[in-house]
Parts: structure tokens; sequence; C-alpha cells
């Protein structure tokens, strides 16, 4: 497995402040913790796939992730490209009011690409593709799913935000 970026930010409406993983047990609708760092720390690792190397997988507390990159030499009909999933964790979709949530998806370094869903369910298994990458080329995927949420006693915005800074290699 390719060592791998994966960078969390959870953030709430109240004083647009950033939460700790020990403050987000506290607060509802902020995803925070093992993939959230403290802004000193928030720089993604980068996710490196290679011919031979091309899948990348974290399951954490707060989602699942999966990446697959497509090589065009293996297979030339949509060129190189990066096959990727989210869905967010057990614990997170607990926190979901309505059990609907907002999703949207672009690439740094890639014009034309964005995935984006109004009104789907929590438990929905996100899923794209980004087409026509270069290789050997820096990129950075970055998602986010916003909701209503509630810790039982209180209903307050939500969102759950994800990063993967990845490269597809040539050798």
């Amino acid at each position: 497995m390719s060592k791998s970026s994966r960078s969390h930010r959870g953030n709430s409406n109240v004083a647009q402040n950033r939460y700790t993983e020990e403050s987000d047990r506290r607060r509802p609708g902020h995803c925070c913790g093992h993939l959230c760092r403290s802004p000193s720390e928030r720089r993604a690792r980068l996710a490196d796939f290679r011919p031979g190397d091309q899948s990348y997988r974290y399951d954490g507390k707060y989602g699942k992730f999966t990446g697959d990159a497509v090589y065009a030499s293996q297979q030339p009909d949509g060129g190189n490209r990066l096959i990727w999933s989210l869905q967010l964790s057990p614990y997170v979709r607990g926190l979901i009011v309505g059990n609907t949530m907002a999703c949207g998806a672009y690439v740094d370094g890639k014009s034309g690409y964005s995935d984006n869903h109004s009104a789907i369910p929590a438990d929905y298994r996100w899923h794209s593709m980004v087409p026509n990458l270069e290789l050997d080329r820096q990129y950075k995927l970055v998602m986010s799913c916003a909701f209503q949420a509630t810790n039982g006693h209180v209903v307050s915005p939500g969102h759950a935000d994800f990063q993967m800074v990845f490269t597809l290699h040539s050798s």
C-alpha cells in the first residue's frame, strides 16, 4: 500500500472555531479528531501512486476513503485517472439530523473537475473519477459534506472536510 495523505478539518459556525478531538466529543456536528490536526499540523502528506502500487485505503473514526489510480498505459480510454470513494462513518452519520447531507469535491491543479450533490443520504458511498491526470504532478482532492447535526440536545450546522494530496508517478 502506498504512503498516503489524509487531512481532515472540522469546524463550526460558532465563532468559526476549529476544534480538537477532545472538544469534538462535546459539540455536535464537529467531525474532528484522528484526521483533524491543529492549524500548524494540517499539512497533508503525499499519496504516492506508482505502477504496481495503485491503491490507497483509509478507514477511521470519521469515514472510509478509497483511491485507485488507473494508468493510461493499462487502459488508454480515459487517460490517467483517480477513482475515489468516501463514506462517512457510523459515528458521523449518527450526528446527522434528517439523514441528508450536501457534498462537493474538486481537485486543486485540475481545472474542469468537480463532483457536487445537493441532497444525498448520510450513508451514501460517494464516488467519482478524476480523468486525464498528468503523471508526476501533484494534485489535491478536496471533499466536503455539510449537514445539520445534533448531540441529542442541540442542533447546529456541521460538516466533514477531507483532503488528499496525491501524485500518479510515472515510475
